[in-house]
């Protein structure tokens, strides 16, 4: 009696030691987003050529080649020897032209003849390294781009690519090549952003949003299809989708890519980068200063502020944790102390689920001191030098980053759990003398009051009347 593809998915699952499940579970693809997958290919009555590169228990190839005309073919890489039989097994089912080849992707050599190519690639940071494309190296960061890279470049003219992968590689520096790549070699034609992790990929260790993302061999088509909330228990198309120029999505020189047009409150208002402010991350790397970090505030040592101390909008010091609160004179030694002042204080990670993305917090020092790689600060100095904001500069921007309108905007650049620097130097922002007027109007404290942060902002800018 033949299986179903489910059935076969279910059968590797159970078969595979429980720490070779724990190894492999990305590849296991849930069944309703691999049908969204395969359903976001353009319809065709002639048959196609598929890649599945990757293919693991060969689930998403087979929903490909399930839903393509009688006589479309399907070659499938996977590495994995414990996966091989079931790609097979699974491909089998729905094609009768299968290839599987068990070897690592960067060892088979494709020609560009692929119709159709889908994949649900790993995740994984990897050494930088540049793959030769026919428009010259792309230079990659991630395993999964690395592997859209190969499965784009094995496409014919007019071939369209899906994958399953991670929203990071929109936004930020560590993408920007790729991104950029991606872009000229093209057409970026949907994005399917699922609205919750857990709602589908629960088992996973993936704490970024996930998507679905469709490219097409052939120059840019008008409008972009987005589905920014998108559920795998629904059929896409009967889903809302917003259709959106491309250039309306772009931002900035390096080309991050929103998945909402910007409000058109902030339409005005120029990146911070362009507003005489800097943002810098901070300088102490501690596994690598172990040797000077200090418990107690020794003669000539300076204050450490980590994450753990911000607390609402103020920064603090000491406060009881478990990270030192200080570190040796030896710091000064080592080029990470910054100078005495006021500067913005904003949390290199957030979760999706947490009430604000942005955490921003408020600190006027009267000594230099250290700050955690955890943290970015704001100044008004350059990349290479720190120059400490106007104390009411510095307390405003903390309030303007701490906003509802502003959480909206950098949750529509990144669903990753780190708040880039690039990012924020590309965040909407007033200029500084309106920034020093929002400190007048509304003193900092510890707990604001979100509704009294916004309707203090939207006061001030007549987006709300005033009571």
């Amino acid at each position: 009696m033949s299986r179903t593809i489910a059935e076969i998915r279910n059968e590797a699952a159970t078969a595979l030691s429980a720490e070779r499940q724990q190894q492999l579970e990305q590849f296991f693809t849930p069944m309703p987003v691999a049908e969204q997958a395969a359903g976001l290919f353009s319809h065709t009555d002639a048959p196609v050529r598929i890649l599945d590169l990757g293919s693991g228990t060969g689930i998403l190839g087979a929903v490909v080649a399930g839903q393509s005309a009688r006589g479309s073919s399907v070659t499938a890489i996977e590495k994995d020897p414990d996966l091989i039989a079931y790609s097979e097994d699974s491909l089998q089912q729905v094609c009768d032209d299968v290839r599987v080849i068990n070897a690592s992707v960067f060892d088979v050599w494709l020609d560009a003849e692929f119709d159709r190519a889908i994949l649900n690639p790993p995740y994984k940071k990897i050494k930088p390294m540049v793959i030769g494309t026919a428009s010259g190296g792309v230079k990659v960061t991630n395993l999964y781009t690395a592997f859209l890279v190969i499965a784009i470049q094995a496409l014919a003219d007019g071939g369209e690519c899906v994958a399953i992968v991670p929203r990071s590689w929109m936004n930020g520096e560590y993408f920007k090549d790729f991104r950029k790549w991606l872009l000229a070699e093209c057409s970026l034609d949907a994005v399917a952003v699922y609205g919750s992790r857990q709602e589908h990929f629960k088992d996973m260790d993936i704490l970024q949003e996930i998507m679905l993302l469709k490219v097409s061999k052939r120059p840019q088509v008008d409008t972009v299809t987005i589905y920014d909330d998108a559920s795998p228990t629904t059929p896409l198309s009967e889903q809302h989708a917003d259709s959106m120029p491309l250039a309306s999505l772009l931002l900035g020189r390096d080309h991050m890519l929103r998945i909402r047009q910007q409000d058109d409150r902030l339409i005005d208002f120029k990146p911070l980068c362009e507003r005489g402010l800097w943002v810098s991350t901070g300088k102490l790397v501690w596994f690598r200063n172990r040797d000077i970090l200090s418990d107690t505030d020794t003669p000539g040592g300076y204050p450490l502020y980590w994450m753990d101390n911000q607390d609402g909008l103020v920064t603090e010091h000491p406060v009881q944790c478990e990270r030192p609160q200080w570190t040796t004179e030896e710091a000064a030694n080592r080029n990470i102390v910054l100078p005495a002042g006021s500067y913005c204080f904003v949390g290199r990670f957030s979760a999706k689920e947490q009430l604000r993305r942005i955490h921003a917090s408020y600190l006027g020092s009267e000594v230099p001191f250290v700050v955690d790689n955890k943290l970015n600060y704001i100044h008004r100095g350059t990349s290479r030098t720190t120059v400490p904001l106007d104390d009411a500069v510095a307390r405003g921007l903390t309030l303007w980053l701490s906003t509802s309108i502003v959480d909206e905007w950098y949750r529509q650049i990144s669903g990753s759990t780190q708040v880039n620097a690039t990012d924020l130097r590309q965040l909407p922002c007033p200029e500084q003398r309106q920034l020093a007027a929002l400190a007048d109007l509304l003193p900092i404290d510890g707990h604001m009051d979100q509704m009294r942060v916004d309707q203090t902002v939207g006061r001030m800018f007549s987006w709300v009347e005033t009571s």
